[in-house]
């Protein structure tokens, strides 16, 4: 058997050869030495992968640089020819080293020590040196000026660069797969610019980035290659993760809502005329001097980061061509840091701590006074905008043995607050007991340090218990009447709450109609707790000073009946938070246009006043966005059910079911809001067929599907309300994203489907009636899994 790693040197037997040594065997001369091994290797026009390793840099007394790297296929087999490949489209290098950041960072000390006496808060120990984060500088600079599309705050930039275009003849073959680069020019010969530290310190981390296409037509997916090597020249050696490097962790966290797949041309990462994807190396060029010189804005990576998902940033590319960020649409909330800045994730995950000039502007331009100087120390040093930092000195800002935490003290004081409170104040559902004689519901609750009735705490602004009854059946209730809500603060003859024990609630519901609820195996209870909280302590404090709200919902789901909930998950929950943060209750409020006129616990409020949705996935949100929503929720007051309210543009991409909803909106095929308002299209960052995004492995059996209703919707071309068309569950699913799907009509009906049928005599499918899931099961032969790929 053959082993096979980097530059392997392989045995070769051919038959001749076998044939020779029988031959020799049976000869009475002498055995020969035995040769040296061959060489295993194929050309570049064979490889169809490419791997590149950097294995070593040098850099002798005039800084000329030396890369020598191995270049591989994917099975580590040697690739040979570059350096005489005709057309070689890429091949590019970097260098850059991680040094304190450039003179236009640094705080004169005598700024420092004013600030320090000044501070309206003097603490007893020495005040600690605040050191700014490292910064890479790349030692191939340009000067550039402002060309086409420059616009009035145009102006001359620096902008860090690689070396692109001496290609191979800077190339030279070591043999075996083994190549060496050679930078064109020596570290001290490229341009030098005042203002620019690029002297060459040997004892600093030091970053080599390597990029390589060998031929404009060669797939991305396979064949593009971006590499990254850190080292200290002094030594020699490599660099260790926590040795100072700027690293990030992508899968943790741009991953988390981007697409990895280089093979997707619609999603992936890819830059710079798709040959750049390595986020290690965005950092050689995207430096904090970087700057575009026809929009005055900056390069740096925390920069354009920030204002991308920020919807504001535009910098004019290569050949005038001007990139405008403002229809992004970021998902979650930018004041939460640790969306992206994964504690722990990687070597310095937390540098977001440390502010910078450009960075610490990204989001706070909002307080820009009307007579600010220009300068970040005269807006970041004001203190009264800037009161809470200063109560703690520099170190509000600035790191050090005061606050190692430094900003990062307020910026994650949200999520730290949540999170505390959360396991502080703990609610759960402990048991449910439903009497159909006396039509009542007993509930007990568990909630942590609560010894007293809600209504008497003054940090609890909210708490509610709701219920849901069976929600896609034929004989729904008038009004959503199967959704019921109850404020457990309010004073009400049908609710009776007692403390029954430490930390326990029993609440008792009376003049049910258990009907509404139908079949009561598929009930659900849920509870919701919201604490007024202090984000600057942590703690939840009185609602009349408190100055953040956190919402905790029960930690489990009954049934009515008392019951846990079986009911298997059909997405998953931590794949949507990845993207949506834990503030996405206020987005989902206002997304709610009547959420001022009702309260939760009226009729219309247990779905127009949303403040009381749990969760995105536990089938709250299901409870009134049902596959008849549309019947409810578009027709006239009170909500008289019937298909003949389905208004004109309640078409299958547009309807209120939840299934529905939520994929139209994430394949960007949902064009209106309702009330005649537009709907701009979302800029969802992942592969839209790449269900695994949001669908646990398991979760699309579509067990249970074909037995809900059908949905009922507009038609495709209807102009007044009840021109309606009817859709099996399963292909009402597949609708929402494939708009287009008149080629699977014939085979939809086919397996029992009803496909945007005329439905204006009642509806045609019979629950059950459809067999998709027979082939397109997750796991079957043509399952969702393998058609979405």
């Amino acid at each position: 058997m053959m082993n096979t790693n980097t530059r392997s040197q392989w045995k070769i037997f051919t038959p001749i050869a076998v044939a020779v040594c029988l031959m020799t065997a049976c000869s009475d001369g002498e055995e020969g030495k035995e040769g040296p091994p061959g060489i295993v290797s194929i050309s570049i026009e064979q490889a169809d992968t490419l791997k590149a390793t950097i294995e070593k840099v040098a850099i002798d007394a005039q800084t000329q640089v030396q890369v020598d790297f191995f270049l591989s296929n994917a099975n580590g087999i040697a690739v040979t020819g570059l350096e005489n490949l005709k057309e070689l489209d890429t091949l590019g290098l970097g260098i850059a080293k991680l040094a304190p950041p450039q003179a236009h960072y640094h705080i004169p000390q005598a700024t420092a020590d004013a600030a320090a006496q000044n501070s309206a808060v003097t603490t007893s120990e020495t005040a600690s040196t605040t050191d700014a984060a490292l910064q890479w500088t790349s030692y191939i600079n340009n000067q550039v000026e402002p060309a086409t599309n420059a616009q009035s705050n145009a102006v001359t930039q620096f902008q860090a660069g690689i070396e692109s275009s001496c290609k191979a003849a800077c190339l030279t073959s070591l043999g075996a797969g083994l190549y060496r680069y050679t930078f064109s020019k020596t570290l001290a010969a490229y341009p030098q610019f005042a203002g620019l530290d690029t002297q060459y310190t040997p004892e600093l981390t030091h970053r080599i980035y390597l990029e390589l296409k060998p031929l404009a037509n060669s797939p991305i997916d396979t064949q593009l290659i971006n590499s990254v090597y850190d080292f200290v020249p002094a030594t020699g050696q490599t660099v260790a993760a926590d040795m100072g490097r700027k690293v990030i962790a992508p899968e943790q966290a741009c991953f988390r809502c981007h697409n990895a797949d280089l093979a997707n041309a619609d999603t992936r990462l890819l830059m710079h005329g798709s040959k750049r994807f390595a986020f290690e190396g965005c950092v050689v060029c995207h430096t904090t001097y970087s700057g575009d010189p026809e929009t005055g804005n900056s390069l740096d990576m925390a920069t354009l980061t920030h204002q991308i998902h920020q919807a504001k940033y535009q910098i004019v590319g290569h050949k005038g061509q001007l990139y405008d960020f403002s229809n992004v649409t970021f998902p979650g909330d930018m004041t939460q840091c640790q969306q992206c800045h994964i504690a722990d994730a990687a070597a310095q995950s937390s540098n977001y701590n440390i502010p910078s000039k450009t960075a610490c502007l990204d989001c706070h331009k909002a307080q820009i006074p009307a007579d600010w100087n220009g300068t970040v120390a005269g807006l970041f040093h004001n203190r009264e905008i800037f009161a809470k930092p200063w109560a703690l000195s520099c170190s509000g800002c600035h790191p050090d043995s005061n606050n190692p935490q430094g900003v990062g003290l307020f910026h994650n004081a949200a999520v730290n607050t949540a999170a505390k409170l959360a396991s502080d104040y703990q609610v759960k559902l402990l048991n449910s007991q439903l009497s159909v004689e006396a039509q009542t519901l007993v509930v007990t609750l568990q909630v942590q340090q609560l010894d007293q009735l809600p209504a008497t705490q003054a940090m609890i602004k909210s708490f509610w218990l709701i219920a849901a009854g069976e929600t896609n059946h034929a004989n729904m209730p008038v009004n959503n009447g199967q959704r019921k809500v109850w404020d457990l603060l309010a004073n009400s003859s049908d609710v009776a709450l007692n403390i029954t024990s430490p930390n326990q609630l029993t609440v008792t519901i009376s003049n049910l109609s258990i009907t509404d609820f139908g079949d009561l195996s598929q009930s659900k209870l849920y509870s919701k707790l919201v604490l007024c909280a202090d984000k600057n302590t942590g703690f939840a404090v009185d609602c009349n000073i408190a100055n953040h709200n956190v919402n905790l919902s029960a930690l489990n789901t009954l049934t009515l009946q008392g019951q846990t909930v079986t009911a298997k998950a059909k997405v998953d929950e931590k794949a949507c938070r990845q993207c949506h943060d834990q503030g996405l209750e206020d987005r989902v409020l206002s997304a709610h246009q009547m959420r001022g006129i009702f309260e939760p616990t009226s009729s219309c409020g247990t779905c127009h006043a949303p403040q009381t949705a749990t969760a995105l996935t536990d089938g709250q949100c299901q409870s009134c966005h049902s596959n008849d929503a549309i019947m409810y929720l578009n027709a006239g007051i009170m909500h008289t059910p019937g298909a003949d309210q389905i208004k004109p543009y309640r078409t299958i991409n547009n309807t209120l079911s939840y299934r529905e909803l939520v994929h139209s909106l994430h394949a960007g095929t949902r064009t209106v809001v309702g009330f005649g308002n537009p709907r701009p299209e979302l800029t969802y960052p992942n592969a839209k067929n790449n269900c695994s995004v949001c669908h646990s492995a398991g979760q699309l059996d579509l067990a249970g599907l074909s037995a809900e209703q059908s949905l009922l919707v507009a038609a495709p071309d209807a102009v007044n309300n009840g021109q309606i068309a009817e859709y099996s569950p399963t292909l009402a699913t597949c609708a929402a994203c494939h708009t287009q799907t008149d080629s699977l009509v014939v085979h939809a009906r086919g397996f029992g489907g009803v496909y945007q049928s005329d439905a204006s005599g009642g509806r045609i499918y019979q629950a059950g009636q459809e067999s998709c899931a027979i082939c397109h099961a997750e796991g079957r032969s043509s399952g969702v899994d393998k058609v979405h790929q």
